[in-house]
């Protein structure tokens, strides 16, 4: 089964890759790269921050999934979305 995983992540990796690749060669405007990448950006290094505090606050049972609706919710909000998700993982979980 491990197989099937390497496989499933090389085959991720590719199809970001080329995606890159092909925004570049058609043109995409450069405005609208550089607030993609910015967006991108954000949302790894604070996905980075949830998985930290994942780590750290694990001996208190506290956990933030990590999935595409709270990276897409970090990546727009920053540090206030790691707030807010906290604040949702606390009282309403």
């Amino acid at each position: 089964m491990r197989g099937v995983f390497v496989l499933n992540s090389v085959i991720m990796i590719s199809v970001v890759l080329f995606v890159i690749l092909f925004l570049l060669l058609v043109g995409l405007p450069f405005k609208a790269f550089k607030n993609i990448s910015k967006y991108v950006l954000r949302g790894i290094v604070c996905v980075m921050i949830v998985f930290l505090l994942n780590y750290i606050l694990a001996s208190n049972n506290f956990h933030i999934p990590i999935n595409a609706f709270t990276c897409l919710f970090v990546s727009i909000l920053g540090m206030p979305g790691i707030v807010a998700l906290g604040v949702i993982g606390i009282y309403l979980v």
